[in-house]
């Protein structure tokens, strides 16, 4: 009876996970109306570049879960926009180093202020703590989600602005 009652929560939850991928899915039209222009994929590599600081386009990838060629094309367009740098990395002149432009952190910051903002006017009945809460479950769902489908077993997770001193090697990518 047990195993049944958990059922239905996992049923429940699934239900839950699926309408909130539809409704992501179904406004990510909105995006391109944020300041800067920028593509839920631009946002993703920026958002590592001002994240981690200079970036290996391997790390980069690995934080996003794709492959190298994607954030290959993905760094080419944007140094052509001039959101990034590229140049040889010191350590290892074969490697590259990529790191935020003054205007891709300026568009980042633009975006992530604005997005903000948006959440605020739309989250009204919610409070800080709330707000934190939510963050908190998103992260450890996205974890557990990630692990799943990398076949690996989840383990603790902090978040950012948890005092817990867990380790914490989430691969975030967040506005």
């Amino acid at each position: 009876m047990v195993k049944e009652m958990e059922g239905d929560a996992f049923e429940e939850f699934s239900t839950s996970l699926f309408r909130l991928t539809r409704s992501l899915r179904s406004t990510s039209h909105l995006w391109v109306q944020l300041p800067g222009g920028l593509k839920r994929t631009d946002i993703a590599t920026l958002t590592v570049l001002a994240d981690h600081g200079d970036c290996r386009p391997g790390f980069i990838a690995d934080r996003m879960h794709v492959g190298a060629s994607v954030v290959s094309r993905q760094l080419a367009g944007l140094a052509d926009d001039g959101l990034v740098i590229r140049r040889k990395d010191p350590a290892d002149g074969r490697a590259e180093l990529i790191s935020l432009s003054p205007e891709g952190e300026a568009r980042l910051q633009a975006l992530r202020t604005a997005y903000v903002a948006t959440l605020r006017d739309h989250f009204t009945d919610w409070d800080a703590a709330r707000a934190r809460e939510a963050a908190a479950l998103l992260h450890d769902i996205a974890d557990h989600v990630v692990r799943a489908l990398a076949g690996t077993a989840p383990h603790h997770h902090t978040h950012p602005n948890s005092t817990d001193t867990h380790d914490n090697d989430s691969q975030d990518i967040h506005v």
